[in-house]
């Protein structure tokens, strides 16, 4: 087969097109095995070549074959995975630590005395009685306060809300990420304050 053949591939239900040369940029890597003749290789039913793996994934190997490109800290652990199954060792990438983990850490110590909140809003989770709630931190001494309290959107909902008398942004982050580990998400957030930008508000969502 010449270098510069154009393959069509089926990559777990992924249609890709790439070049025989970028499949067999490595000769010693099975893709290089697979696509020089060496191997016989499954086709599916439209004639593609059939990869049984994730194409999501392999994406990311076809992006290092052409370019050289690393793929994302966030996908570094499965791209590394692919790579040790192809025999690509140039590929393997560092895997750093989850980012929302990082920034986790990161907040918690600007913020010491978080866990107290943190506890704070599991007893208050024990008195809501809708599917949707709002946190809400502000400035108790800010001059634009009465502007400020149309943070909370008057609906039809019954409206749950959690007080915070501070303007501490970084508190509604974190209680987003322990939120999340109880199965509560963040719906949106508000911030509405026309004079200092000191009230900021986050909805969530119970399951």
């Amino acid at each position: 087969m010449q270098d510069s053949k154009v393959v069509d591939i089926n990559v777990g239900g992924r249609h890709l097109t790439t070049s025989l040369s970028t499949l067999t940029k490595y000769p010693d890597s099975m893709l290089a095995a697979m696509f020089s003749g060496r191997h016989p290789v499954a086709k599916d039913k439209d004639g593609r070549y059939f990869i049984d793996v994730d194409g999501d994934v392999f994406v990311h190997i076809l992006n290092f074959l052409r370019f050289g490109k690393m793929p994302p800290p966030e996908r570094a652990q499965e791209v590394n995975e692919y790579a040790e199954y192809f025999g690509l060792q140039e590929l393997k990438a560092p895997v750093t630590e989850d980012f929302e983990k990082v920034l986790y850490g990161v907040w918690k110590m600007k913020l010491p005395d978080y866990q107290s909140q943190w506890e704070y809003v599991k007893r208050k989770l024990k008195d809501l009685y809708s599917t949707f709630f709002y946190i809400r931190v502000s400035r108790s001494e800010c001059r634009y306060m009465r502007a400020a309290e149309t943070v909370i959107p008057e609906d039809n909902e019954v409206i749950n809300i959690i007080d915070f008398q501070f303007n501490k942004s970084i508190l509604l982050n974190l209680l987003a990420v322990d939120l999340k580990r109880l199965n509560i998400f963040t719906d949106y957030c508000l911030r509405v304050c026309p004079g200092c930008g000191c009230q900021e508000a986050m909805r969530f969502k119970i399951g």
